[in-house]
């Protein structure tokens, strides 16, 4: 009997295995390997003569090293200026900006995760050049240093441009809720406040009516003669205990009322937070309004707007209204500041279908591919030779209605259609399932706008890095990967 190298029973001796073939049988005798030839060597604490470069470690078309590059070709001086020479160095802003970017292309937004994923990951450890600033470190900066990150923005689209990923020309348009970082529970309603100051108001005037009786009880115990109320001394107890009571009651009277008087002083400070186009607001994030989600449930959030060609995002904003329809003009004048072009056309849901955006595009000589409320209807009656013109007093109306209602009938109307929902859907599909973009970690319209607009650079970052891929071909036709950092150095010089 044969031992087993690393144990003490015995092993059993070996067999002969028959191997069938066509041309005969064939006799094998089992191999028993030793587990010591069968891996490779493991071992943790191999020295190493050298540290290897961390560049080399990161693969040449992580996105990465697009964020990488083109940070290092952005103008940042109106970052700069924030800091000061004297004291103690301060961290690169450059190095801390690639940090927020990738952090947000992955999925990673928390200032505490940024700082662990300093200290564990190759990419983030590679971007940082080793350097482990704190939470406090980042946070502050991304807090105080970027209030002008539509700069950056701008300089983002501008290499979107020179790669001929987008070109402003049909813009789709779109919003959705976003939850803010705020409690339901903190919410503060117009209509509630309302009731509020109403039921004050009922109390106060019971208690002026209960202090007149007291008056009156008051004036029957003395009678009609004058007589000097303090420091007298009553000869009847009776009337001296009645008129002790009711000095108490007169003086709880008086503390309630004082008490309902500070609760309408805190009312009407309430009522003059709110702005008058809102009805709710909320105590810890007070731009924020309390609106039904996508999800189907009400919590306070903010109406998040943006504006995409090819998924590109073009414009972006942060808004306090519940509905889309005064949404459309300010949209599309941010993307004209961003990218300094006017659209040629614009596509969007019915929620953007009304008089005032037909007129306002009409004016600025934009071509709209918009549906109105009832599009369906009339579409469906049109294609049973069933449509008759309403004759209605807005004749502005229907006469922008009627002509969306031929212009989208048309094979190119439908093809725009179509054209907006593979456009802008899924630009909300990936900020939402693939960066975790669901709720704001920041509070304040401001700081909303500042994540929105990180998350829409690390957006047009991905699509960047899919792009590429496909713009650089040699002259016969052949289609080669080429590194990113060759491109957009082609782009630098």
């Amino acid at each position: 009997m044969r031992q087993c190298p690393n144990s003490d029973r015995p092993r059993t001796p070996l067999k002969p295995f028959i191997f069938k073939h066509k041309y005969g049988k064939i006799k094998v005798l089992q191999v028993n390997f030793n587990k010591t030839n069968m891996f490779k060597e493991y071992n943790q604490n191999q020295l190493q003569l050298l540290p290897p470069n961390l560049s080399d470690l990161v693969s040449e078309d992580h996105i990465s090293r697009l964020i990488n590059h083109s940070v290092d070709r952005m103008g940042l001086s109106f970052i700069e200026k924030q800091y000061s020479i004297n004291g103690q160095r301060a961290y690169d802003p450059r190095m801390l900006l690639k940090v927020l970017v990738y952090g947000y292309s992955s999925g990673v937004r928390s200032s505490r995760k940024l700082a662990d994923r300093l200290k564990e990951d190759i990419v983030f450890m590679w971007l940082a050049g080793g350097q482990q600033p704190d939470f406090r470190t980042i946070s502050d900066f991304r807090k105080d240093k970027l209030q002008n990150f539509k700069i950056i923005f701008e300089q983002v689209l501008d290499t979107c441009f020179e790669l001929g990923l987008a070109r402003v020309g049909k813009v789709s348009i779109d919003g959705t809720k976003i939850q803010a970082s705020a409690s339901k529970n903190k919410a503060v309603y117009r209509k509630q406040l309302a009731r509020r100051k109403e039921f004050i108001k009922q109390k106060v005037e019971e208690i002026i009516k209960e202090a007149e009786e007291l008056d009156k009880q008051e004036d029957e115990l003395y009678g009609n003669t004058t007589i000097n109320r303090t420091g007298k001394v009553f000869n009847n107890k009776e009337i001296e205990q009645a008129m002790k009571k009711i000095e108490k009651q007169k003086e709880k009277l008086e503390k309630q009322k004082n008490i309902l008087k500070a609760k309408t002083q805190e009312i009407k400070a309430k009522e003059r937070k709110m702005r008058k186009d809102r009805n709710s607001f909320v105590s810890t994030d007070k731009d924020a309004t309390v609106m039904m989600m996508k999800e189907g449930y009400i919590a306070p959030g903010y109406n998040v707007q943006l504006a995409s060609e090819k998924q590109i995002i073009l414009g972006y904003g942060v808004y306090s209204n519940r509905n889309d329809n005064h949404l459309l003009k300010p949209t599309l004048k941010e993307v004209e500041e961003r990218t300094k072009r006017k659209p040629e056309i614009v596509l969007a849901d019915k929620g953007y279908g009304n008089k005032m955006n037909y007129r306002y595009l009409k004016k600025e000589k934009i071509t709209p591919f918009i549906p109105y409320n009832t599009y369906d209807q009339d579409r469906v009656l049109i294609k049973n030779k069933l449509y008759q013109r309403p004759k209605k007093i807005d004749r502005e109306l229907e006469k922008y209605k009627f002509t969306q209602l031929v212009r989208l009938q048309t094979e190119m109307g439908k093809q725009m259609l179509k054209r907006r929902r593979e456009d802008i859907e899924p630009v909300f599909g990936n900020l939402k399932r693939n960066l975790g973009f669901r709720r704001f970690d920041l509070r304040g319209k401001w700081k909303c706008e500042l994540e929105l607009g990180l998350f829409s650079v690390a957006h047009n970052f991905k699509k960047i890095q899919n792009g590429v891929k496909r713009l650089m071909k040699w002259q016969d036709g052949r289609q080669k990967t080429i590194e990113l950092g060759t491109v957009l150095g082609y782009l630098s010089a």
